[in-house]
């Protein structure tokens, strides 16, 4: 998994973060901005399985992210849409049985091998 897009976005929020904190009024959105972006940083560099159990704890900061700092919060946003596996394609899922279908005309032009066959379908019936 990709995770250079919570890198970026952290950089960017740290970066915000701390010219907000040039002013006191600035410092109340900006300490935000630099723990999230550190959060974000932490989440690129862990293992895929630990962003996926952390997957609620970017989405909050993608939230925050989206209200204070719209470049992070669409970056983590980006990320966040891929790593719970949403689709972004207008294209109809194909049905399990067209790829049946398609799988047995393959069969019977003999472009798969009986093994093959019964492997790609049994892979397309656990699905």
């Amino acid at each position: 998994m990709d995770k250079s897009l919570l890198n970026i976005a952290g950089i960017v929020a740290i970066v915000l973060g701390v010219l907000c904190c040039l002013t006191i009024f600035g410092a109340i959105v900006g300490i935000p901005m630099i723990i999230g972006g550190n959060k974000m940083r932490e989440y690129s560099l862990m293992s895929d399985e630990d962003v996926r159990k952390g997957k609620e704890t970017i989405l909050i900061w993608t939230i925050v992210f989206l209200f204070i700092n719209q470049i992070s919060g669409i970056l983590c946003l980006i990320f966040y849409l891929e790593l719970v596996d949403f689709k972004f394609s207008s294209k109809p899922k194909e049905d399990k049985y067209d790829e049946l279908e398609k799988l047995n005309k393959l069969y019977k032009d003999k472009v798969l091998t009986k093994e093959e066959f019964e492997q790609e379908k049994d892979r397309i019936l656990k699905k």
